[in-house]
């Protein structure tokens, strides 16, 4: 007799399909991996709510059922108000539904075991069921509000992102402490614990990976290909807007003169109409739009540049770079989470200066880059995987909410 696998409700801010972004693709394959252990119904705040795309959504992942339900609202002055009066903070109020509310009661009643991705869905899960809750980070959520705020020369918006980044704190801490555990990567478990006061056993380990059929690629030839580097990453994610913005602004243009045949290629979606008029008007700067294929991309280029100045998680164009063997140029905050030693895995810039210097020198020194980009694919085929974390995470689950189900 087939044995009948135990019930689980993933429930995640945004239908994880197609898997085109970081936080999609980490989500899409947890689903699957999770799929073959459970029977798992997936419920989404907002996202395609067309036949098609949920049907192909099932068939790839696995899972038994899928519900979308309402809009993701703006990020706009009156929302916030209305989030200020109602909800614990914005995103929570962004994503608020009285039908999902309703709906999640039941399924969390019903499941064996539940798991809610992204810290916004906390806030609609009754009280006497959190405890039945594992949760899911994919960032200190509150870390990217403050960090927004130490870069933001405005000093309303300034003092607004302060006091969002607050009320983000106490509800990440509501979150953890009630939930049965929180999943989260190292770099942001000891930024909520250092935060928010909090016990290390209330953490379990996860990493947020991307691509890693990009291992199984052919080693690229950086001596053949052009002076050209490569920036990848959602547009509209505000620590990829500011970071291209920035390095286009203070970088690029000194980069230029001194190698006037240099190349930046931009890959992404969602890039407001400032930054496309930018990268037409900037010497050596091409805006490519979503691109379905970037490994066809990234074999054309001689290094990838991580220029973040704020965020938090574990950033998949860093690992993505590192596991197709392209040399990466970062700051601190793209390779954050990640055992990653300057000039031996990647180049690691602290200023203005040092991305100059050293974009200049990741194009020109082939057999140097060569060797860093070996090291850092070597590491990340050896630490960064998921088939190794997924396994991890399901012994998690198993331990706190075993099953008997036969």
């Amino acid at each position: 007799m087939a044995t009948k696998k135990p019930s689980l409700y993933f429930l995640t801010t945004e239908l994880p399909w197609p898997a085109t972004s970081g936080g999609r693709i980490k989500t899409y394959r947890l689903l699957k991996f999770l799929s073959q252990h459970y029977d798992v119904r997936l419920a989404c705040a907002h996202g395609a709510n067309d036949r098609n795309t949920l049907t192909e959504l099932r068939e790839a992942s696995g899972i038994a059922s899928v519900q979308v339900f309402g809009e993701l609202r703006s990020r706009n002055a009156l929302n916030w108000f209305m989030a200020i009066a109602q909800f614990p903070t914005l995103n929570c109020y962004r994503v608020y539904s009285k039908k999902l509310e309703s709906v999640m009661r039941w399924g969390i009643e019903q499941a064996e075991v539940t798991i809610v991705d992204h810290l916004e869905m906390m806030e609609m899960i009754p009280e006497n069921l959190i405890s039945k809750v594992i949760y899911h980070s994919h960032n200190a959520e509150f870390r990217l509000w403050a960090d927004y705020a130490k870069i933001e020369t405005n000093p309303i918006k300034k003092w607004v992102l302060d006091w969002e980044a607050d009320r983000v704190k106490v509800f990440e801490r509501w979150a953890i402490k009630r939930t049965a555990f929180t999943f989260a990567a190292p770099n942001d478990q000891a930024s909520i614990m250092d935060a928010n006061k909090l016990d290390a056993n209330k953490f379990r380990l996860t990493y947020h990976l991307g691509d890693e059929s990009l291992l199984e690629k052919p080693t690229i030839d950086l001596k053949g290909n052009k002076p050209r580097v490569l920036f990848m990453g959602t547009l509209s994610w505000m620590p990829n807007k500011d970071g291209i913005n920035w390095y286009i602004d203070h970088v690029w243009p000194q980069v230029v003169s001194k190698m006037p045949s240099a190349e930046l290629i931009i890959c992404g979606k969602g890039a407001d109409s400032n930054l496309v008029n930018k990268a037409a008007n900037t010497k050596g700067v091409s805006y490519l739009g979503f691109v379905e294929d970037l490994n066809a991309v990234m074999e054309t280029c001689k290094a990838a540049i991580i220029p973040l100045r704020f965020g938090s998680g574990m950033k998949i164009k860093t690992l993505d770079a590192m596991y197709r063997g392209l040399p990466v140029l970062s700051s601190n905050v793209g390779i954050d989470g990640l055992d990653v030693k300057h000039d031996n895995h990647a180049l690691i810039c602290q200023n203005d200066e040092e991305w100059v210097q050293q974009t200049i020198s990741v194009l020109n020194e082939e057999s140097k880059m060569q060797a860093m980009a070996d090291r850092a694919r070597a590491l990340v085929r050896d630490k960064y995987v998921y088939p190794q974390i997924f396994r991890s995470m399901l012994g998690d689950m198993q331990q706190t909410f075993p099953s008997d189900v036969s």
